[in-house]
C-alpha cells in the first residue's frame, strides 16, 4: 500500500511541474491589482523556487506578492472577498491553458496534500487548481502567497 501510496505522489509532482505548474516567466515582478474601491494596490513579486508553504515537506516553485501600502486591500465593509477575486483575477493568469477559465470567486478549503491556503478551481479543466494564501494583517490583505495545486480542488 505505501508502494502505491508513493507512486501516486510522484504522479503528482508530475503534474505540478508540468501541466499544474506556472510559467514564472508571466509573473510580473511589479504592478498593480484594483481594490474593492476602485483604488489601485502597487505590489511587488518574487518568485521562491523549492517553497514548502502549501505542501508541507514537497517543495514547488510559488509566488509571493507584497502590497507596497499595507492598507491598500483592506475590508471595504463587504469583506474581503472583492479584495480576493481581484487578485485572484490577476494571478489566474499566470497559470496553465489560457482557455483554462479559473473561478476566482469561489474558492475551495483544499487540495491533495495541500496544508495551508485555499485553492483556486479550473472550470474547464478539473485537475487542475492554484493554492493561495492570503496574509492579513489590520484586517487587510498585505501579502499574497500563490502555486500550483497537486490536482483539482476539493471542500
Amino acid at each position: 500500500m505505501r508502494n502505491i501510496s508513493i507512486v501516486l505522489t510522484g504522479l503528482s509532482l508530475i503534474l505540478v511541474s508540468g501541466i499544474v505548474s506556472a510559467d514564472t516567466s508571466k509573473f510580473q515582478k511589479s504592478g498593480f491589482i484594483g481594490n474593492g474601491d476602485g483604488g489601485k494596490c502597487w505590489y511587488k513579486q518574487r518568485v521562491v523556487d523549492g517553497s514548502t508553504h502549501f505542501h508541507g515537506t514537497m517543495t514547488s516553485t510559488i509566488g509571493e506578492i507584497v502590497f507596497d501600502d499595507t492598507k491598500c486591500m483592506s475590508d471595504t465593509g463587504l469583506g474581503m472577498d472583492i479584495n480576493k477575486m481581484m487578485i485572484n483575477n490577476i494571478i489566474s493568469r499566470w497559470y496553465s491553458h489560457s482557455d483554462a477559465n479559473f473561478d476566482t470567486k469561489k474558492l475551495y478549503k483544499t487540495s491533495m496534500a495541500q496544508k495551508k491556503g485555499q485553492c483556486m478551481q479550473s472550470r474547464t479543466y478539473p485537475i487542475i487548481g492554484i493554492t493561495v494564501d492570503y496574509i492579513v494583517s489590520d484586517n487587510s490583505i498585505v501579502k499574497v502567497l500563490h502555486g500550483p495545486s497537486l490536482q483539482g480542488c476539493k471542500d
